[in-house]
Parts: C-alpha cells; sequence; structure tokens
C-alpha cells in the first residue's frame, strides 16, 4: 500500500532522533613526518570533529593515542586533553623499540560505541640504529614440494652472520604454537618451513648478535608468489538481466595491493564488448546492459605481463538496480532501473543521509523501468553520504555510498616564505593566510611540520593527510590505498576515481533496524579524568553505602578530596586534572565496619587491536629498506649527545665470566621467566648484614640508580616496576621491606627477560620474593586502604627550537635533524593571518613544509610548499 506524506515524515523524525543521539565524532593526527627512528620523538597534533559538518567538537574533552607494535601489542598510551576539539601531544620511541611497521591509533571513547575501525588508524614504520645493528631480507623459496621462509641476517655494514642460533615463535593454522631453535648457514640465511603456518601470521625472531645485544625481529609472512586477482563489483550489488548496470573492477596483486591493467570483457560467444585500463590503484568502472543467457569473462592483463580470467556474478531475471551519476558540479542523479515484474506503480523513496541526518528526501512512482531523481548538490555536505531507495513500506531496497565534494568547504591556505633560497642556519620566517575574503569567520587552528626532504623521500607512498582522515578513512571500512591520492590537490580532486572507490569499497550502512533503539551508549563523553569504584565488606559481595572515600595525591598530601558511596556502594571523583605517573592514596571507612573494607575501582578495558585493516601497508625489512635514515639518526645522536642535549640511554655493560657458582632465586618467585633466570639474582645470603631492604640494594644491583628511594633503570633513565611475590607495587615502598623477611631478588633489565611482562617491563623490573614462613615475620595487609596510579594526562613538550643568531654560540656542532621544525598551534586571527619562524640545519637541499588545520566554520585545509636550501 502507498503511504502518505505523514508517514514519510515521521520515518525522517526518527532518523533525526537518531542522529541527535548517537552524534559522531572523528579524528585526524597531524604528525610531523611518516616514518621514525628508535630514540625519536613523535609530535602530533589532535583535531577531533563532530560530523556531518566537521566543526571541532567540544563534546569529548579526552582523547587517547595508542603505539601498537608490529605484534599487535600496545606499546604505549597517551591520554590526551582536548580543549574545543584540539590537542597536542608527543611520544618519545624508546631506544630498545624493535624494528617494524607500528600503528599510532587515535579515539576517544565515545568514538568506542562505533566500530574501532572507523578510529584514526596509520600504519608509521620506525627503524632502530640504537640498540639494533642488524639488517635482514626475507623471501620465500621452494626445494621440491616443501615451502620454506629464508630470512637472511647481516650486520648494517652488510656482512652475514653465519652459525647464528636464532629462537622463533609463531602460530599454525590449528592454533597451536610452534617454538623453535634453528641456525643460520654460512650466508646468514635462516629457513622456517613454512608447513601449517598461515600468510599474514607473525613470526617472532630472539638472538644474540655478535656484540652480544639481544636483538628481536617481527616478521608477517608474506603471501605466496601467486597470480594476481580481479574482482568485480556490480553497482548496488545487482546485475539484471538487460537493465543499465554499472560494474566496478579492482585489480590487485598478492599483497592485497591495486594493481594497474588493461581488461577486457569477453561474451560466451568470444566477441570483445569493451577493452578498458584502470587508474594506477588498480580500479575502473564500466556501464553494461548484459543479458542472462550469455556468460561474461573478464581478461586482466597486468604489467608484468601476467593474465587472469575472472567470470562475472550471476545475472538475475527480476530486480531492481540503481545508477548514480556524481560527476557533475551542480547536482547527484540517481536512477532506479526494474525489470518489467517489478514496476507495481507504487511509490519509492530517495533518502540522502549520514548517520541519520537527513539532506535529501524525494519519492516518484514506479511506473516505468527508469525512474530518476536529482539532487541539489548544495544540500549535501562534504563528505560520504548514504543514498537509499526505500519502497512504500519504507522498506529498505538499494543502497549506494558517494562521496561529495563541496569546494567552498575546503579551507583554502597559503603559506609564503621571506627569501626564495636560504643558506644554512639561516632563520625562515614563513606568513600564513587562511580563508576567503568573504568569510565570516577566518579564525581558526593550523600545525605546521617543516622536514628535509631527502630524507623523506621514501615515505611519500605512506602520506595521508587532514582530508583522508576526516573524510575518507573515519568513513569507509577496510584499507583503503595511499587514500592521499584522492586530494593531491585539493582544488582539483580526483572526482572519478574517488565515486569509483565509493562504488568498489563504501561498505559502510546506517542499520535501520537500531533508528528506535533508546538504549544508552555503553561509553559517554569524557569531560574529564574520573576515578570511580564500589566499596564492599571485607571478602564479601556486600556493598558499603555512606562509606568516606578519600582521595589523596601523594605529591601534596594537604590536596585531599572525599567523597559519600551511594545506596549501591558507588563512589566518583569527577573533574580530575593531573599529569600522568601521578601516585594516589585511597581510603575507605565506615561508620560500621570502620576501614574493614574493600575497595573495588571501575576500569575502562582498552579497545582490542584487531587485526591491522591497513595490512598491505606493512613492511618486513624496515632496518634494510630505511639504512640511509639509520646512518644519518646515528649521525644526528651523536651529535645530541656530544652537545648534552640527549642522554645516551644504551649502554653495553661488562659481562665478566668467572668459575663462582650460579645464585638461585627461591623456588616460589614469581618471575615469569623462572626463577633465576634473570640479569642478576640476590639470595638471602647477600642481604644479611643490612638493617634495611633499600641500603642492602643501593649501589649493589646493576645498570639501577636510587632517586629519593625509586629504583631507576640506568638504560633510558625510567622507573622501574617492582614485584613483590606477584604484586605490582611502588618503587618506593621497598623502603618498608625488612632485608630479613626477602628470600631473594631478581634484576630484570634486558629484553630477553622483560619482553614477557609487556608494558610493565619498559624500564626493567625487580622482582622481590618473601621466604613466606621460613623465619620471616607475618606480612600485615591494611585493609581499606589502597594506592592506585590512574592513567593521567600526558604533559606535552615543546619542540627543541635551535637559534643561530650571530650572537649565540650553539652547542650542536653539526645539525643533522629531519624534522626541522614542528609546530602545533598557529592561530590565525579574524583576517586569516598568522606566522612563524625557524631555522634551517646545516644540510643543504629542498624542506618540505606542511600546514593542516580547521577554522571555526569547519571548514578543513592543507598546503604543503618548498624551500630550497643552497649554502
Amino acid at each position: 500500500m502507498s503511504l502518505g506524506q505523514t508517514d514519510i515524515r515521521q520515518f525522517i523524525d526518527k532518523l533525526g532522533n537518531y542522529a541527535a543521539r548517537n552524534p559522531k565524532e572523528k579524528i585526524h593526527v597531524h604528525m610531523d613526518k611518516e616514518s621514525y627512528s628508535a630514540g625519536e620523538n613523535i609530535w602530533m597534533k589532535l583535531y577531533c570533529t563532530l560530523t556531518p559538518d566537521n566543526l571541532l567538537s567540544g563534546v569529548s574533552q579526552v582523547a587517547y593515542i595508542d603505539l601498537i607494535s608490529p605484534d599487535n601489542k600496545t606499546v604505549n598510551t597517551l591520554k590526551i586533553p582536548l580543549t574545543a576539539g584540539l590537542g597536542i601531544a608527543d611520544l618519545t620511541l624508546s631506544d630498545t623499540l624493535i624494528e617494524g611497521s607500528y600503528r599510532i591509533r587515535a579515539y576517544t571513547q565515545w568514538m568506542r560505541n562505533d566500530s574501532a575501525a572507523y578510529f584514526f588508524d596509520k600504519t608509521v614504520p620506525i627503524y632502530n640504529g640504537r640498540s639494533d645493528n642488524i639488517m635482514t631480507g626475507d623471501e620465500i623459496i621452494y626445494d621440491g614440494e616443501k615451502k620454506y621462509y629464508a630470512i637472511k641476517l647481516k650486520t648494517l655494514s652488510g656482512v652475514p652472520l653465519p652459525e647464528i642460533n636464532i629462537n622463533y615463535k609463531t602460530h599454525l593454522k590449528n592454533g597451536k604454537q610452534r617454538a623453535s631453535r634453528e641456525k643460520t648457514d654460512q650466508q646468514g640465511q635462516l629457513l622456517i618451513d613454512l608447513k601449517d603456518i598461515p600468510a599474514g601470521e607473525i613470526i617472532n625472531l630472539s638472538f644474540k648478535s655478535i656484540d652480544g645485544i639481544i636483538i628481536r625481529k617481527t616478521f608477517t609472512v608474506p603471501a605466496d608468489k601467486s597470480s594476481n586477482s580481479l574482482q568485480i563489483l556490480p553497482e548496488s550489488g545487482n546485475i539484471i538481466n538487460q537493465l543499465h548496470t554499472k560494474i566496478g573492477f579492482k585489480a590487485l596483486n598478492s599483497k592485497g595491493l591495486g594493481e594497474k591493467c588493461t581488461i577486457i570483457i569477453m561474451e560466451s560467444n568470444k566477441e570483445k564488448i569493451v577493452e578498458m585500463e584502470t587508474s594506477p590503484l588498480g580500479m575502473v568502472s564500466y556501464p553494461f546492459v548484459l543479458d542472462a543467457k550469455l556468460k561474461y569473462t573478464a581478461i586482466a592483463t597486468f604489467t608484468d605481463g601476467t593474465k587472469t580470467e575472472t567470470p562475472f556474478p550471476s545475472i538475475s531475471m527480476s530486480g531492481l538496480n540503481m545508477n548514480v551519476g556524481n560527476l557533475t558540479d551542480d547536482r547527484v542523479f540517481v536512477q532506479v532501473n526494474a525489470s518489467p515484474d517489478q514496476i507495481n506503480q507504487q511509490e519509492i523513496y530517495l533518502i540522502a543521509q549520514y548517520n541519520g541526518n537527513s539532506f535529501h528526501v524525494s519519492k516518484q512512482k514506479l511506473n516505468k523501468n527508469e525512474v530518476l531523481f536529482s539532487i541539489p548538490r548544495q544540500n549535501l555536505p562534504q563528505g560520504v553520504i548514504q543514498l537509499s531507495i526505500l519502497d512504500a513500506t519504507l522498506k529498505p531496497l538499494l543502497e549506494r555510498m558517494i562521496f561529495n565534494y563541496r569546494a567552498d568547504k575546503i579551507l583554502p591556505i597559503e603559506a609564503t616564505a621571506d627569501k626564495p633560497t636560504y643558506g644554512t642556519r639561516q632563520k625562515v620566517n614563513i606568513s600564513v593566510l587562511s580563508g576567503n575574503t568573504t568569510d565570516s569567520i577566518r579564525v581558526g587552528s593550523l600545525s605546521a611540520s617543516v622536514v628535509n626532504s631527502n630524507k623523506t623521500q621514501i615515505d611519500t607512498p605512506y602520506r595521508s593527510s587532514i582530508y583522508t582522515s576526516l573524510l575518507l578513512s573515519s568513513e569507509i571500512n577496510g584499507f583503503i590505498e595511499n587514500p592521499n591520492y584522492y586530494f593531491s590537490d585539493s582544488k582539483d580532486i580526483k572526482k572519478s576515481d574517488l565515486d569509483n572507490l565509493m562504488l568498489i569499497q563504501g561498505w559502510r550502512k546506517l542499520d535501520w533496524a537500531k533508528i528506535d533503539e533508546m538504549s544508552d551508549p555503553k561509553y559517554n563523553f569524557e569531560k574529564n579524568i574520573s576515578i570511580s569504584g564500589t566499596i564492599k565488606k571485607l571478602g564479601r559481595k556486600a556493598v558499603v553505602p555512606k562509606a568516606t572515600v578519600t582521595l589523596i595525591p601523594t605529591t601534596n598530601m594537604t590536596a585531599a578530596i572525599d567523597t559519600l558511596t551511594n545506596e549501591a556502594g558507588k563512589f566518583s571523583f569527577d573533574d580530575l586534572l593531573f599529569t600522568d605517573s601521578i601516585k594516589f592514596i585511597m581510603t575507605a571507612k565506615s561508620d560500621k565496619d570502620k576501614n574493614r573494607l574493600d575497595i573495588e575501582l571501575d576500569e575502562i578495558e582498552e579497545p582490542a587491536n584487531g587485526i591491522n585493516k591497513n595490512l598491505p601497508e606493512v613492511l618486513n625489512n624496515i632496518n634494510t629498506k630505511y639504512l640511509g635514515n639509520i646512518k644519518n639518526a646515528q649521525a644526528h645522536f651523536a651529535q645530541l649527545e656530544a652537545a648534552g642535549l640527549k642522554q645516551r640511554s644504551i649502554q653495553l655493560e661488562e659481562v665478566k665470566i668467572t668459575r663462582t657458582a650460579i645464585k638461585k632465586a627461591v623456588a616460589n618467585s614469581s618471575n615469569l621467566n623462572g626463577p633465576g633466570n634473570a640479569d642478576q639474582v640476590l639470595t638471602e645470603e647477600d642481604l644479611s648484614n643490612c638493617s634495611t631492604l633499600e641500603q642492602c640494594l643501593v649501589g649493589r644491583l646493576t645498570g639501577v640508580m636510587w632517586r629519593n628511594g625509586v629504583p631507576y633503570n640506568t638504560r633510558g633513565n625510567g622507573p622501574m616496576q617492582v614485584v613483590l611475590d606477584g604484586m605490582y607495587i611502588e618503587g618506593d615502598q621497598i623502603s618498608m621491606l625488612s632485608a630479613a623477611d626477602v628470600g631473594s631478588i631478581e634484576v630484570l633489565r634486558n629484553i630477553n627477560h622483560t619482553a614477557i611482562y609487556g608494558s610493565y617491563g619498559g624500564n626493567g623490573l625487580i622482582v622481590i620474593t618473601t621466604k613466606r614462613g621460613n623465619g620471616a615475620t607475618t606480612a600485615f595487609k591494611p585493609t581499606g586502604i589502597r594506592t592506585i596510579i590512574p592513567k593521567g594526562f600526558n604533559l606535552s613538550r615543546t619542540f627543541y627550537k635551535p637559534s643561530y643568531e650571530a650572537k649565540n654560540v650553539s652547542k650542536i656542532v653539526s645539525d643533522l635533524r629531519t624534522t626541522i621544525h614542528w609546530e602545533p598551534n598557529i592561530i590565525t586571527d579574524q583576517v586569516g593571518k598568522a606566522s612563524f619562524d625557524f631555522y634551517t640545519s646545516d644540510e643543504k637541499g629542498p624542506y618540505t613544509i606542511i600546514l593542516e588545520g580547521i577554522d571555526f566554520n569547519g571548514k578543513i585545509g592543507r598546503k604543503e610548499i618548498n624551500i630550497n636550501v643552497v649554502e
């Protein structure tokens, strides 16, 4: 039956209510460059916006940045304060990071209500010439029916590593783990039998290099060198007999990357219909009218001469499809095609919407085989829009994603240098102008990075931008290869290629069944830091209402705050503001139970890392690929260390081999590596002449220094994690322990001992095991009190900016920076003007300046310019 105008209005109102309940945030992270060395800093500017207009979000005031390792483990997480949707952060990369393809992932808690597939997620190569002096190469080879993964090891100078014992671990197809030990041959090659090891699986290697350093490597097993493939994807999913149908084609190589090719479409009678060529990313589309009585085949010929034949999907005799015309400047055309039996004289509706926000609704009667809709482009916002065809009962029939380009929603940015060329160590002044003279508001926030182009040429294929993050990658599920290809020129984007991308890969849809759901979201907008939990009776499930809970920062004991639990025993401290690594003491008391209470804290689980959606960008052998960058980084670090601007955190310790019996830890040690598997072990005999445990340890633990009673690792100067009988405690709590109660102390500093502890082992560990009844006094466990170190805000630092004025004498003998400058907080004034300056380094050549940002009208922009340093 046909529905009246009131019904469609009610339906649109439902969509609007859904959009109001589920606002969508997006994040873009502008980083100073595209690849990094271990020991460097990643400098970042965060832009958090609200759709559909990309206005800066003032809703979430906390964001998170994860660094995820090549073996898909979270290495570090930063908590970033957002002010009006903007945040600044930096992340120090440890000298001990293994080389590989890492991920920088950014999100708000509110974004977790949607899929993690739409987080900011970028693959970043990190090389290591600080604690890793090994290059690798890999390939799949065959020996008869057997297939092997060949990994070659050699020094940075190219010398093979023969007869090296390699330990490796991986998972098999049946879910079991394979752990083995093999030795390299005389050419430094390791062969791993690939039986039952699937492509894409991670293999972890560990071995000792010739200079005694423990090296770890991670490899992702590449796909076999099989034939290329071709995907055939009809628009809106259907090919109907004798109806106009646009069909998309995507050519892929074995790595999952787009491959340019020529495609010939053949009928079953071997007659050629059409010949076409794909874009550099392997995509093309073409309109067809096909006959269900015939069979069709696509023959793709790739640039290497190989061919593949792919049959077309089945052709239906009955049904509907849609063709979208999205290449004209002022309108979007949508044509619905129907087979004769589907022409029922009923009304059909076209809705153009995004996340429930409706921008255009129109209806037509399905009274002929071609029904045309027209949408004024100015009605649609910038970005990805969902077009849906609904029947008379408002049931979705056909859907298609389009990208709507609005030139008036792009923020023009101009950047001008004060001179055409510069000398080394010379000041550069950059003038910035954003917006148009007709804009009512030209105030905006920008960030700028300046890099030595000669050192970053290798990174070009990985470059993304504020356009790709906020308009594309945050909307399309799955891997988008080289997304900046579509926006390489913001004034003339690749509209046809973008439309093909939407046709082929535009999978995201609004779940129509959810528009009536009224359930509360799992994750709320974070306004600040909160600490919450439940107070229960000691050892019981019963909650304690009206208990007094006190939170005391150990940095300022007078700044204590308290609150009362509600009837459900719940408490919450809201609107807190503190930096990371601040320790608190929390106490709980009640009139009846005094302090015989348990304090249970609420914890938000971390997002699952999942499979890297950008897996085709993951590279093995990063040290080999970035060998030139490693040598540049080594020279740069040496200059900074000589000038006292960087500490040498990698220290090779002297190892003396003696005939002294190996000291053993007590059998009940909680060391995850096994009792005694440590870099140093002290037994109760070593502690027998000390009045306090701290007195015993100061000066006796190799590679450990003490600051205010806290042990620090000399390798990296970070506080070490202390583990007491399997419990993680604070370093300064060592002073509370009696030396007479301790059975053994184990020091874990090298990566082969700390890796099993994950993020807890970043700065090394001290594992303390008590005697547990062997003459030790019974330990007292206090109740109603606990120490906590909640995640605080990351305290961003200021980018070091050398000044080479004539009156200043620089400490740096040779300035070899890759990132010349980082300026995260450029604010344009009412007429769109701003400026910044920096000094060139000692290296000549082109420098690239990249500016990105957003104004307060939600217009986003990007500008890239180059300057030349000639003397």
